[in-house]
């Protein structure tokens, strides 16, 4: 699936520049770089395919290529961390040797995209609008590549790029997603994270990744019996991570009163285990009595989402380790995990410890991040509503080149069609040549708006992208008034910065009677900064 992918079209990255001979060490050592520092091995497929892309966009020529092929070698001689990142290796030697020197067209740059265009997320709408992205809509995208048993990486890769493609984000929202302090692995499937973390910086038209980071964790689960605080979860957002000659540990902070209280039983009762943004799960060893006040975990092993029995599952450590069991077992009902919630299937236990293990029950709700009644909830839209808006924005395009309104009339989504109709009626009268008085364009905006109210709650405001081309630049041959400009803002998702500006602070120009006068008698006058301008003089200007 590997070499299919590396056969497939290349193109990536907005911004790139024509490679210099130095840049392939350095393309080269962001890979190995990367395929080191990899939580997940299976994920590095994704890895080297999106790194592939990357370079090929970025205008390697056939002595770059050669090049590349010369160090890729050498590479092959040291020493690579695991299997997998051999492989991918060997793939793209394959592709390089198939593909890459055996034919002499450049590689194709693509064209840099407009941020004007593009859309953009508010910082407070970062976490869940990821939260949705990975649990909710990626499935379903999944889901529509032919794959077998499970879901494999580059199943997971091209899935993530569609999502984040027909988004069309802007640069800067792009650069946003690769914050690490926006991804908890309470919320997130780290594998997923690291797999858009990939896809991400293949459209920015980057080798090189920002630094991973091991925190935040997540409380997992916590023994029966264990003297930990009911609000212990809480504590353990606040964990640090410490170097220490026997390895890296994890201090949770508590505080001294429950540090006591810990203390008080022989042996000491605090089974739990946490779990990391790099995958890891720790597991309680010992506490901390005395300043700073702490339960110390120790790394042990990794967590990885089962997708291959038709059924999600999920092994987990249980939180105390017994060798015998005796009654009735006390282990919780319900997990939260990954953006996930499970519940216990089965339990078995073996010479080192019980295991627990732990189906999908449903995606945790985003509406205890972003409440559904907050007004800018429908900016969290699900993919589907993505394809309801694309079908519309083919069926406006099929209707102007057919001249007829049978495209719109037979959408799949008959809740869209009457908006349709007036979205039609506005794209008409804005591509018909000649500009009609603002009064006139507000009417149809309002039309649009009202009929808007009826299905925003299931599809939200209309992305500007889906007018025709020439019906958005229609918008550039005058200066809207203050109250066109509120109507696009209320209408429209995604305008361009210039249409964006506040509408209070826009002065509402001053028009003589003079002016008004030949408006009314002359035709050939049209509405231009909202004064009375002669066609003469508009040609001109």
């Amino acid at each position: 699936m590997f070499a299919s992918r590396l056969a497939g079209p290349l193109t990536a990255g907005f911004f790139v520049k024509q490679p210099k001979a130095s840049c392939v060490e350095g393309d080269l050592e962001a890979l190995l770089v990367r395929m080191r520092q990899r939580r997940y091995p299976e994920t590095i497929p994704v890895l080297a395919s999106y790194w592939l892309r990357t370079v090929y966009a970025s205008g390697y020529g056939r002595r770059h290529w050669k090049k590349l092929n010369r160090l890729l070698k050498r590479a092959l001689g040291e020493h690579l961390p695991d299997a997998p990142s051999r492989q991918a290796i060997v793939d793209i030697q394959a592709w390089i040797q198939q593909s890459a020197l055996l034919t002499r067209r450049p590689s194709r740059r693509p064209s840099p995209r407009s941020e004007r265009i593009c859309a953009t997320l508010s910082s407070d709408l970062l976490r869940p609008y990821i939260n949705r992205l990975l649990n909710e809509w990626l499935p379903v995208e999944a889901a529509r590549f032919p794959i077998g048993g499970g879901i494999p990486a580059l199943a997971i890769g091209r899935a993530l790029e569609a999502l984040v493609v027909r988004e069309r984000l802007s640069p800067r929202a792009l650069e946003m997603l690769l914050q690490p302090e926006l991804f908890s692995p309470h919320d997130v499937y780290p594998a997923d994270a690291e797999i858009l973390q990939d896809v991400v910086l293949s459209l920015l038209g980057r080798t090189w990744a920002p630094p991973q980071s091991v925190m935040p964790a997540a409380l997992l689960c916590v023994a029966p019996d264990s003297k930990l605080p009911a609000n212990y979860g809480e504590a353990v957002r606040h964990a640090s991570l410490a170097a220490q000659p026997e390895g890296e540990e994890l201090h949770v902070p508590i505080a001294p009163d429950e540090a006591l209280e810990i203390g008080k039983d022989d042996p000491v009762r605090i089974g739990s285990v946490i779990v990391t943004m790099d995958g890891r799960w720790w597991e309680a060893v010992s506490h901390q009595d005395g300043e700073p006040y702490s339960v110390v975990y120790r790394p042990v092993g990794h967590l990885r989402i089962d997708y291959s029995e038709g059924h999600v599952r999920l092994r987990v450590p249980g939180p105390e380790t017994r060798l015998s069991w005796s009654g009735s077992i006390p282990l919780p009902d319900t997990f939260e995990i990954f953006g996930r919630e499970w519940h216990l299937s089965q339990w078995e236990q073996d010479a080192e410890r019980t295991w627990l293990d732990l189906m999908f029950s449903r995606i945790l709700p985003m509406t205890e991040m972003v409440p559904a009644g907050d007004a800018r909830w429908w900016r969290l839209r699900p993919a589907s509503v993505d394809l309801a808006w694309s079908a519309l924005e083919n069926a406006l395009t099929s209707s102007f080149v057919q001249g007829s309104s049978e495209p719109i009339e037979r959408l799949r989504h008959p809740d869209l069609i009457p908006l349709g109709r007036a979205i039609s009626g506005l794209a008409a009268s804005l591509m018909s040549g000649r500009l009609r008085p603002q009064e006139a364009i507000e009417t149809q905006l309002r039309s649009i708006h009202f009929l808007e109210a009826q299905v925003s709650s299931k599809y939200g405001r209309v992305p500007w992208r889906i007018l025709p081309a020439k019906a958005r630049a229609s918008f550039s041959r005058f200066r809207p008034s203050p109250q066109l400009l509120e109507l696009l803002n209320q209408v429209f998702d995604s305008l361009p910065e210039r249409l964006c500006a506040a509408t209070s602070a826009v002065p509402r120009p001053n028009i003589s009677f003079r002016a008004r006068d030949h408006r009314r008698k002359r035709p050939d006058l049209h509405i231009w900064s909202g004064t009375a301008v002669p066609e003469s003089v508009r040609r001109k200007n």
